[in-house]
Protein backbone atom coordinates (compact mmCIF):
# COMPACT_ATOMS: atom_id res chain seq x y z
CA UNK A 1 0.00 0.00 0.00
CA UNK A 2 1.57 3.39 -0.90
CA UNK A 3 0.45 6.09 1.70
CA UNK A 4 -0.13 10.11 0.60
CA UNK A 5 1.71 11.36 3.22
CA UNK A 6 3.84 9.46 5.48
CA UNK A 7 4.74 11.64 9.06
CA UNK A 8 8.11 10.56 10.69
CA UNK A 9 7.76 11.90 14.13
CA UNK A 10 4.79 12.37 16.84
CA UNK A 11 5.12 15.50 18.60
CA UNK A 12 2.99 18.23 18.37
CA UNK A 13 4.68 19.25 14.80
CA UNK A 14 3.61 15.92 13.42
CA UNK A 15 0.41 15.17 14.64
CA UNK A 16 -0.53 18.61 13.38
CA UNK A 17 0.68 17.98 10.12
CA UNK A 18 -1.04 14.47 10.45
CA UNK A 19 -4.28 16.62 11.49
CA UNK A 20 -4.48 18.78 8.41
CA UNK A 21 -3.46 15.89 6.41
CA UNK A 22 -6.44 13.77 7.34
CA UNK A 23 -9.36 17.11 6.93
CA UNK A 24 -7.74 16.94 3.79
CA UNK A 25 -8.66 13.18 3.45
CA UNK A 26 -5.41 12.40 2.59
CA UNK A 27 -4.11 8.82 3.33
CA UNK A 28 -1.62 9.33 5.80
CA UNK A 29 0.57 6.95 8.28
CA UNK A 30 2.22 8.44 11.32
CA UNK A 31 5.53 6.85 13.06
CA UNK A 32 5.91 7.58 16.95
CA UNK A 33 6.02 6.61 20.17
CA UNK A 34 3.15 5.89 22.96
CA UNK A 35 4.25 8.96 24.72
CA UNK A 36 3.84 10.82 21.16
CA UNK A 37 6.42 13.09 23.02
CA UNK A 38 9.23 12.19 25.39
CA UNK A 39 10.16 16.08 25.64
CA UNK A 40 6.64 17.05 26.17
CA UNK A 41 5.54 14.75 28.36
CA UNK A 42 8.53 15.59 30.93
CA UNK A 43 7.30 19.32 30.94
CA UNK A 44 6.03 20.46 34.22
CA UNK A 45 4.01 23.40 32.91
CA UNK A 46 3.46 24.87 29.47
CA UNK A 47 2.42 28.49 29.11
CA UNK A 48 2.78 28.94 25.69
CA UNK A 49 0.80 26.27 23.46
CA UNK A 50 -2.25 28.72 22.33
CA UNK A 51 -5.35 27.50 23.90
CA UNK A 52 -3.98 26.02 26.81
CA UNK A 53 -2.51 27.79 29.61
CA UNK A 54 -0.88 26.59 32.70
CA UNK A 55 -0.77 23.03 31.64
CA UNK A 56 1.30 19.82 32.50
CA UNK A 57 3.13 18.08 29.38
CA UNK A 58 1.05 15.10 30.66
CA UNK A 59 -2.07 16.42 30.24
CA UNK A 60 -1.42 18.30 26.94
CA UNK A 61 -0.44 14.71 25.94
CA UNK A 62 -3.72 13.06 26.63
CA UNK A 63 -5.53 16.08 25.14
CA UNK A 64 -3.68 15.59 21.73
CA UNK A 65 -4.48 11.62 22.25
CA UNK A 66 -7.89 12.68 22.18
CA UNK A 67 -7.89 14.63 19.04
CA UNK A 68 -6.26 11.87 17.59
CA UNK A 69 -8.96 9.35 18.53
CA UNK A 70 -11.85 11.79 17.46
CA UNK A 71 -10.02 11.89 14.08
CA UNK A 72 -9.51 8.49 14.31
CA UNK A 73 -5.55 9.14 12.99
CA UNK A 74 -3.31 6.01 14.55
CA UNK A 75 0.06 6.14 15.76
CA UNK A 76 2.54 3.69 14.04
CA UNK A 77 4.74 2.23 16.89
CA UNK A 78 7.54 1.82 14.53
CA UNK A 79 11.16 3.46 14.47
CA UNK A 80 12.17 5.02 10.40
CA UNK A 81 15.70 3.92 9.97
CA UNK A 82 16.30 4.90 6.58
CA UNK A 83 14.08 6.92 3.76
CA UNK A 84 15.14 6.44 -0.06
CA UNK A 85 13.74 8.29 -2.67
CA UNK A 86 12.55 5.64 -5.61
CA UNK A 87 11.70 8.62 -8.30
CA UNK A 88 7.70 9.34 -7.69
CA UNK A 89 7.23 7.84 -4.41
CA UNK A 90 9.49 7.37 -1.08
CA UNK A 91 10.48 4.13 0.73
CA UNK A 92 10.22 4.33 4.62
CA UNK A 93 12.19 1.41 6.35
CA UNK A 94 11.85 0.04 9.93
CA UNK A 95 14.35 -3.09 10.63
CA UNK A 96 12.47 -5.23 7.78
CA UNK A 97 9.32 -3.62 7.10
CA UNK A 98 9.01 -1.15 4.11
CA UNK A 99 5.75 1.33 3.95
CA UNK A 100 5.88 3.43 0.57
CA UNK A 101 4.36 7.45 0.32
CA UNK A 102 4.36 9.46 -1.89
CA UNK A 103 5.33 12.02 0.58
CA UNK A 104 7.53 12.38 3.59
CA UNK A 105 7.14 15.33 6.47
CA UNK A 106 10.24 14.86 8.66
CA UNK A 107 8.81 16.15 12.39
CA UNK A 108 11.52 14.05 14.67
CA UNK A 109 12.16 17.38 16.54
CA UNK A 110 15.95 17.18 17.89
CA UNK A 111 17.91 14.58 19.01
CA UNK A 112 20.35 15.72 21.92
CA UNK A 113 24.00 13.95 22.65
CA UNK A 114 25.09 12.67 25.95
CA UNK A 115 23.34 13.75 28.90
CA UNK A 116 25.13 15.65 31.37
CA UNK A 117 25.40 14.14 35.22
CA UNK A 118 21.88 15.23 36.81
CA UNK A 119 20.67 16.19 33.33
CA UNK A 120 17.64 13.85 32.78
CA UNK A 121 17.20 13.37 36.66
CA UNK A 122 16.06 17.56 36.93
CA UNK A 123 14.76 17.34 33.15
CA UNK A 124 11.30 19.95 34.18
CA UNK A 125 13.34 20.53 37.89
CA UNK A 126 15.35 23.15 36.80
CA UNK A 127 16.91 21.60 33.44
CA UNK A 128 15.30 22.85 30.11
CA UNK A 129 15.85 23.03 26.32
CA UNK A 130 13.56 26.26 25.39
CA UNK A 131 14.10 29.54 27.06
CA UNK A 132 10.91 30.99 25.55
CA UNK A 133 8.72 27.65 27.07
CA UNK A 134 11.15 27.65 30.20
CA UNK A 135 11.17 31.07 31.16
CA UNK A 136 8.36 31.39 33.31
CA UNK A 137 10.74 28.81 35.66
CA UNK A 138 13.21 30.80 36.13
CA UNK A 139 12.13 34.52 36.94
CA UNK A 140 14.38 36.11 39.42
CA UNK A 141 16.82 33.50 39.54
CA UNK A 142 20.39 32.70 38.25
CA UNK A 143 20.51 30.26 35.24
CA UNK A 144 23.42 28.65 33.64
CA UNK A 145 23.17 28.46 29.93
CA UNK A 146 25.39 25.43 27.54
CA UNK A 147 25.14 26.78 24.05
CA UNK A 148 25.86 23.85 21.45
CA UNK A 149 24.96 26.07 18.82
CA UNK A 150 24.97 29.79 17.95
CA UNK A 151 21.50 30.93 18.51
CA UNK A 152 21.94 29.51 22.20
CA UNK A 153 23.63 33.35 22.86
CA UNK A 154 20.28 34.81 21.33
CA UNK A 155 18.48 31.86 24.42
CA UNK A 156 21.05 33.36 26.61
CA UNK A 157 20.25 37.36 25.78
CA UNK A 158 16.65 36.30 26.46
CA UNK A 159 16.81 34.56 29.89
CA UNK A 160 19.16 37.52 30.86
CA UNK A 161 15.72 40.31 30.61
CA UNK A 162 13.70 37.43 32.98
CA UNK A 163 16.45 35.97 35.62
CA UNK A 164 18.28 37.82 38.15
CA UNK A 165 21.77 36.53 36.96
CA UNK A 166 22.90 34.87 33.75
CA UNK A 167 26.12 32.72 33.15
CA UNK A 168 26.49 31.64 29.38
CA UNK A 169 29.20 28.57 28.11
CA UNK A 170 29.34 28.19 24.90
CA UNK A 171 30.74 24.68 23.64
CA UNK A 172 30.81 25.58 19.78
CA UNK A 173 33.36 26.91 18.29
Amino acid sequence: MRYDIAIVGSGPAGLSAAINAKIRNKNIIVFGTESLSNKLIKAPSIDNYLGFYDISGEELKEKFQNHLDKMEIEITYKKINNIYAMGDYFALMSGEDMYEATAVILATGVEYGKPIKGEEEFLGKGVGYCATCDAPLYKDKKVAIIGYNKESKEEANFLNEIASKTYFIPMYK
